[in-house]
């Protein structure tokens, strides 16, 4: 007798298991898409650059879904803490991305896309910029490949901020006649006879001393912006 009650208890125990598991199986949630990582950047009160955040965001590529999800790294009273430690991050990046530009990681600029499958799940619904926006916590990620795909088309699905990654410039106030440079030299020619006088937004980082940076043209795509030069850092402010 005490056997059978002991083998309908662990009946019970294995039954009570089962549905603890599978009622959090149910909560992760898996998508297929573009996963991609970004350094978000970063400017004190004089608008002087600073150590930017690493973020990361998933864009489903679906027929049905194409939903865009923001990462966080943990919850807190405000919400979400959406960036992420640094070595942590660098570590995932290069396990589970294929192709890395040299400077994303040493000068903390642009963004890199990786296609795959992810699991995720506690789901928080946030309002920025008069959007509301899906910040998930990421389990997993598996590596895949994939035909070419429109980044660009894809950014645009995702709210206000498209390419949070862009750097944007303006000359400081108390410089004159700043021109862009043919090479990342002052003895180097000018590219337009005139001084600048629009906003600037980064291309790349050449040095300490050198951006490569493209006119902000607001009738176009940042990718094809048409007047591109070098400029000196010390002549420029973060305008975003």
């Amino acid at each position: 007798m005490n056997k059978i009650i002991y083998y309908v208890n662990v009946f019970f125990a294995l039954i009570s298991v089962f549905f603890m598991v599978d009622a959090s199986a149910k909560d992760v949630i898996k998508a297929t898409g573009i996963l991609q990582a970004y350094w978000m950047p970063q400017s004190d009160e004089n608008g002087q650059p600073k150590s930017p955040y690493i973020m990361m965001r998933f864009f489903e590529t679906n027929e049905k879904h194409n939903k865009t999800f923001y990462l966080y790294e943990s919850k807190n009273s405000k919400g979400v803490k959406d960036y992420f430690e640094e070595n942590k991050a660098e570590n995932f990046i290069k396990e589970k991305f294929k192709n890395i530009p040299e400077e994303f990681f040493k000068f903390k600029e642009g963004h890199v896309e990786q296609y795959g499958i992810i699991t995720y799940s506690g789901v928080v619904i946030l309002s920025e910029c008069d959007n509301k926006q899906n910040f998930v916590k990421l389990n997993s990620f598996i590596s895949g490949s994939t035909t070419r795909y429109n980044l660009q088309k894809i950014e645009s699905r995702s709210g206000c901020d498209s390419q949070p990654y862009s750097v944007m410039y303006t000359i400081k106030s108390n410089r004159k006649d700043v021109f862009l440079k043919s090479r990342p030299s002052e003895q180097s020619e000018n590219i337009e006879s005139k001084p600048i006088d629009k906003p600037l937004v980064k291309v790349k980082t050449v040095n300490d001393e050198w951006v490569y940076v493209a006119l902000y043209d607001a009738t176009m795509p940042a990718d094809m912006f048409k007047i591109k030069g070098y400029i000196r850092t010390q002549d420029l402010e973060v305008a975003n």
